[in-house]
């Protein structure tokens, strides 16, 4: 069994960040003093799926998307595909503000805001200029890396198909006094590998209720109580991560890093998860990913 203690931020190979939070976009390095215990494991991991729903509370078009993920594939590949729905662009917009509220919008409707920094800085980096839109693993950047929803199960079953070339641990310790998040998070390089691979470490909150336009819906496109999964709350670690290895990486070698985030007293901590994925950073193409609930 390996025992890591946390107790000063300035150790080597091990860093805490604060989550990315709508309420302003703060971080701070901080001692924490947890014990992470991870078992030595051996056996061969599963290759898991990242899929990325870009979406928006305005967009009419958006919940065929969720649908689509949450009812028909989540089903198939349960733990295998993690789904991050991400709330970015102007059909985000909260109302009055947004790109047009929807006709006959009830006052005060549309006004919670999930938008984040990380969902911002991603619709940009990865050109999304239509909604929904899916990414599966990050994979075809740049050009071909928003892939139409016809093309999601293919694709996803292309990328679980693979060997993992990694596995990634996650153990969470939840303060329920403090409302805060203790992350540790195990990054295991099964094969050697060159490059530069960066760790993404986010927040996401499932089953919100919440308004949607949803065109087509019956008996009213406005619909006050939609389901949303899965929703990016904010990164724990920037944006795009922090570096876990680079040049050439022998096979076996093991990175453990450690994060903290606030949660919002608006969030659901019961519903909420730390997802953290490996990228490639010259091509943003995800290696392995990971989803662990906070409590």
């Amino acid at each position: 069994m390996k025992k890591i203690l946390f107790l000063v931020a300035a150790v080597i190979g091990i860093s805490f960040y604060a989550c990315d939070k709508i309420e302003g976009p703060t971080r701070e390095s901080i001692a924490i003093d947890t014990t992470c215990e991870f078992v030595e494991d051996n056996s061969i991991p599963t290759k898991k799926v990242l899929v990325e729903d870009y979406t928006g509370h305005n967009c009419g078009n958006c919940p065929s998307g969720g649908i689509l993920l949450n009812d028909t594939l989540k089903p198939i590949y349960g733990d295998d595909m993690v789904v991050i729905s991400v709330h970015a662009g102007d059909y985000a917009n909260v109302c009055p503000g947004m790109l047009t509220c929807p006709p006959g919008a009830p006052l005060g409707s549309f006004a919670v805001d999930y938008k984040t920094i990380a969902g911002e800085d991603w619709n940009s980096t990865f050109s999304i200029l239509f909604y929904p839109a899916g990414m599966i693993d990050r994979t075809g950047y740049p050009g071909n890396n928003v892939k139409p929803k016809s093309s999601w199960n293919q694709e996803i079953q292309d990328r679980l198909n693979l060997p993992a070339k990694a596995r990634i641990r996650i153990q969470n310790t939840y303060d329920e006094t403090e409302r805060k998040v203790r992350a540790c998070v195990e990054t295991k390089f099964m094969e050697a590998m060159n490059g530069d691979y960066k760790l993404s470490v986010v927040l996401t909150e499932d089953s919100i209720i919440d308004w949607q336009l949803w065109y087509g819906h019956q008996p009213d496109e406005i619909v006050s109580d939609y389901l949303h999964h899965h929703v990016l709350r904010g990164a724990m670690n920037t944006s795009f991560g922090v570096s876990v290895g680079s040049g050439a990486i022998a096979a076996g070698t093991k990175i453990v890093t450690g994060y903290s985030a606030d949660i919002n007293t608006g969030w659901n901590e019961d519903h909420m998860a730390v997802v953290a994925f490996l990228y490639d950073a010259a091509t943003f193409e995800v290696i392995q990913v990971e989803e662990m609930k906070i409590k």
